[in-house]
């Protein structure tokens, strides 16, 4: 099976693909389990591939030995499942990124039921966060060092039931982007590689990118036009409240007999933030628990943090208006509430004109890497 691009987002929350237009997520799970224990997890086979998505189970070579892991939803409630959102999430070491990538490649082939089980990828790429990228001298360092990660060969076993198989991949290019600066071709360009209407709103003002992660937020300042950034010094980010960790005190302290993890508070927020109302049903009694009063006032309150956060990170000079554009998987849940606290601030005029939130906030940084890898890939194709 040859795939011509492979672009991926390791978020803290989830992990995003969109594998030659192919566009599908997992959870960012992984847990690692004994051989004794993967021998015998499953008790059935799945003869669908689309059900391994919530049933992987590969192993791969790691230090000389083959260790067995649990990926995606079946992670989900393993008490070490979630254990990352606690601490920064180190993508460049950390296995997590690695297994998640081989777990995605597994799933992909599964969908296309290629029976041959070598994969090439011709193109690879992904990012890093600004915050780990500002612990080396020079951002291309950590940026090579992690596409050389992904780049060559790898194997790894499908050992789910039904679904049994051993996969050669090979990664025959790799790169790595600077995750949110990334984000602004997706709005200079289209898919066709067109010019974007969407760029026209930041012809005349610098911009702060805001990048609202569920583990850090990340933030760019590019000159107007949505030009490359000047210096290291127009790159910074905020470890301060986490979302995630928000949200883990926001449960303990205010909805802890309804949600047992943090994980099922994110996905019913995200799930109902459009809605009306925020209803969550007792499955046993039918009881409805109307939750919107309490989590619409949380979510509030953190944007008012989130904004003062930007704002202090890029101070605007007195003769310059700045435009800030939220984008993330954080900027959705938040659309409302930065709307709502940028109007009681600034007034209407100045909220709608200057803080911007994208459409696909949480999708950007990934069509940004898909706009990139479409232009390698036409350059390559005009070279031939």
């Amino acid at each position: 099976m040859e795939i011509s691009r492979m672009n991926v987002d390791f978020g803290n929350s989830m992990y995003m693909n969109m594998i030659d237009g192919y566009f599908f997520e997992l959870p960012t799970n992984v847990v690692e389990i004994s051989r004794e224990s993967a021998e015998g997890k499953f008790t059935s086979s799945i003869e669908e591939p689309e059900e391994l998505k919530g049933r992987l189970l590969i192993s791969t070579i790691i230090d000389d030995e083959e260790k067995f892991f649990l990926v995606g939803e079946i992670a989900e409630n393993e008490v070490l499942g979630n254990n990352h959102i606690r601490k920064l999430h180190n993508k460049a070491t950390s296995h997590i990124t690695y297994i998640m990538f081989l777990a995605a490649t597994s799933y992909y082939h599964a969908l296309k039921k290629d029976e041959n089980s070598d994969v090439v990828i011709n193109y690879f790429s992904t990012m890093l966060p600004i915050w780990l990228l500002k612990q080396t001298s020079k951002f291309s360092e950590m940026q090579s060092t992690f596409a050389n990660r992904f780049k060559g060969h790898h194997e790894v076993k499908i050992l789910t039931p039904g679904m049994e198989k051993t996969l050669n991949i090979n990664v025959q290019e790799a790169v790595c982007r600077i995750e949110s600066e990334v984000s602004r071709w997706s709005i200079k360009k289209n898919f066709d590689l067109e010019d974007n209407a969407q760029a026209d709103l930041f012809k005349g003002n610098d911009t702060v990118l805001c990048d609202l992660g569920g583990g850090t937020d990340d933030f760019v300042l590019l000159p107007a036009g949505l030009k490359s950034p000047i210096s290291r010094d127009s790159f910074d980010y905020n470890a301060d409240k986490p979302f995630l960790e928000f949200l883990e005190q926001f449960r303990k302290e205010k909805l802890v007999e309804h949600f047992k993890t943090v994980r099922d508070l994110e996905t019913f927020i995200f799930t109902n933030i459009d809605k009306s109302k925020m209803e969550r049903k007792d499955g046993n009694t039918g009881q409805k628990f109307d939750l919107t009063a309490t989590i619409k006032k949380a979510l509030k309150e953190y944007a008012q943090i989130k904004i003062t956060q930007v704002e202090n990170t890029f101070p605007a000079p007195k003769d310059k208006v700045y435009k800030y554009f939220y984008f993330g998987g954080v900027a959705t849940v938040l659309k409302e509430s930065i709307m709502v606290v940028t109007e009681e601030k600034y007034g209407q005029e100045i909220s709608e004109a200057n803080h911007i939130i994208a459409d696909d906030a949480r999708m950007l940084n990934l069509f940004g890497l898909e706009v990139l890898s479409r232009a390698e890939e036409a350059k390559r194709l005009s070279e031939v």
